[in-house]
């Protein structure tokens, strides 16, 4: 007697039946289509099918390349649905009317897509008000016209009056600034995730940030606190709420931001912090809160070897990133 496939307890039911690559789980109220290679966002409709009623909606590793200019369930309500992962998707075009019936909608996942904002991109999000978690984790790969996609993504922001939102997913944007009102759209936001882009400092309007509980900036470009950073968002924001792990440099003209270190209430984990750079080099190493401020010189050039790292390895990420045909 031939075993059961373990996984055909998941086959879907109707025309989703004909694709090996989407499992629906009942139980957990789920339905997710997994690298299946679909080009056509018709496939949507499918789930208007047998599965209005589902809470969770995955379409991961597909080429749909524009969503619709129209619901992308068509006409049907789905007031179920509070999750909606369409990641990796090479999502370029989004258009203003593809999130229309899904008021109920929780979490967007749009995260490792292509996104170009537009103008008639600017109310996308204005159909989902309760929104609570958005994930735009390397959505934006253009490097182009960086002011004119700032502009269109903050209106799109503020159109949207995400007044729940209160976690935001920004990493691995290749982004060396971020708009002063970032926060300001969400009143409720308590979490920014700022990982892995090129940052060097930070300067954003703080006032729009007083309730937030994690701003992470971990491996950006970020080599010593400059003045901006300090008065700014190292003084105003909460205690213990900014995580700082990059790669410091550590010299005679260290002393201003190191000491301001050790005493910044802001800084999470400040224990960890090391000098990847110094001057002189046996302090390579040594933790920010113990490095000897008075025996650090400038003897060794800390860039003298970085300047074509600080050139090529930004344009080799985005070469790679940009190659791959699917991240995980």
């Amino acid at each position: 007697m031939s075993e059961e496939d373990p996984n055909s307890r998941f086959l879907c039911q109707g025309s989703l039946s004909d694709f090996a690559a989407c499992q629906c789980r009942e139980e957990d109220s789920e339905l997710a289509c997994i690298n299946a290679q679909f080009v056509d966002t018709d496939v949507f409709l499918h789930v208007n099918n047998h599965y209005r009623h589902l809470r969770k909606v995955t379409f991961h590793g597909n080429n749909f390349q524009d969503l619709p200019d129209s619901p992308l369930f068509g006409q049907n309500v789905h007031q179920n649905l509070e999750v909606l992962n369409i990641s990796a998707n090479y999502i370029v075009n989004l258009h203003s009317n593809a999130l229309q019936g899904m008021p109920n909608l929780l979490v967007l996942d749009i995260s490792n897509n292509e996104i170009v904002l537009k103008e008639e991109d600017v109310n996308f999000l204005a159909h989902t008000p309760k929104l609570k978690q958005l994930y735009l984790r390397r959505a934006f790969t253009s490097l182009v016209n960086r002011t004119v996609q700032f502009a269109l993504m903050m209106r799109m922001f503020r159109n949207a009056k995400l007044n729940e939102l209160n976690y935001i997913d920004l990493s691995y944007n290749y982004l060396t600034s971020v708009p002063y009102d970032i926060a300001c759209p969400f009143p409720s936001l308590r979490y920014v995730d700022l990982r892995q882009n090129f940052l060097q400092t930070l300067n954003v309007n703080t006032s729009c940030m007083s309730h937030i509980e994690t701003l992470d900036l971990s491996r950006n470009h970020i080599r010593q606190l400059d003045n901006t950073f300090r008065s700014g968002v190292g003084s105003k924001l909460p205690p213990g709420s900014i995580v700082l792990r990059n790669s410091f440099y550590c010299n005679c003209e260290s002393a201003d931001y190191i000491g301001w270190i050790r005493k910044a209430s802001t800084i999470r984990d400040k224990s960890i912090l090391t000098c990847q750079r110094a001057s002189p080099a046996e302090f390579v190493g040594a933790r920010l809160v113990d490095v000897p401020i008075n025996k650090l010189d400038c003897t060794v050039s800390l860039l003298s070897n970085s300047a074509p790292r600080n050139v090529i390895l930004p344009l080799v990420v985005f070469l790679c990133a940009t190659s791959m045909t699917r991240i995980p």
